[in-house]
């Protein structure tokens, strides 16, 4: 029972992230609005959706993306979430990439069900989601406690609110357009 819980804990902690800074609220609303995306090298056709092959299971989407911090690139699975404000990894995820939490920034994050958490907000030079490359992005960092969840943490709607994308979860694969 204190597994699931852990689990449930974990989830509901990203899953609405709301920071309590003005600067941070600014910046996932108005101020996303102009974020800018370019398209790897990946050879795409015009009027043609790039594929990304992802991993379904159940109900949950994992979608393979890169992160880049200072060097290190790690290859991680993120949780397809519409609900989560923004992207949140782990802090295993974060000690691969090499991030030293005691020099990260400290958010608190408001949960569903009203508790806050503490958490890291840290810059990553670069993200790539698919077809897509994000420079100059920011993620949070939370602890997870409990089993292990399956996936390296959640991809929010501060990546997904500026992409085109549609799910086959047929064909285990999201079209980018």
């Amino acid at each position: 029972m204190q597994q699931l819980w852990s689990l449930i804990v974990y989830t509901l902690a990203a899953l609405c992230c709301i920071t309590q800074a003005v600067s941070d609220v600014y910046a996932a609303g108005e101020g996303s609005r102009n974020e800018s995306w370019r398209r790897t090298d990946e050879a795409v056709t015009p009027g043609r959706r790039a594929p990304t092959k992802v991993t379904v299971v159940g109900n949950r989407v994992l979608v393979p993306v890169t992160l880049c911090y200072h060097g290190t690139r790690v290859d991680v699975q993120l949780l397809l979430d519409t609900g989560a404000a923004e992207t949140v990894i782990n802090t295993e995820t974060a000690d691969r990439l090499n991030v030293d939490l005691r020099t990260a920034r400290r958010a608190q994050v408001r949960v569903v069900g009203g508790a806050v958490i503490d958490a890291h907000r840290v810059w990553l030079p670069r993200i790539t989601v698919g077809p897509y490359i994000k420079e100059n992005a920011t993620i949070l960092v939370i602890p997870h406690t409990g089993p292990t969840a399956g996936y390296d943490g959640l991809l929010g709607m501060d990546v997904l609110r500026t992409l085109r994308y549609m799910v086959d979860l047929k064909k285990q694969i999201i079209l980018w357009e």
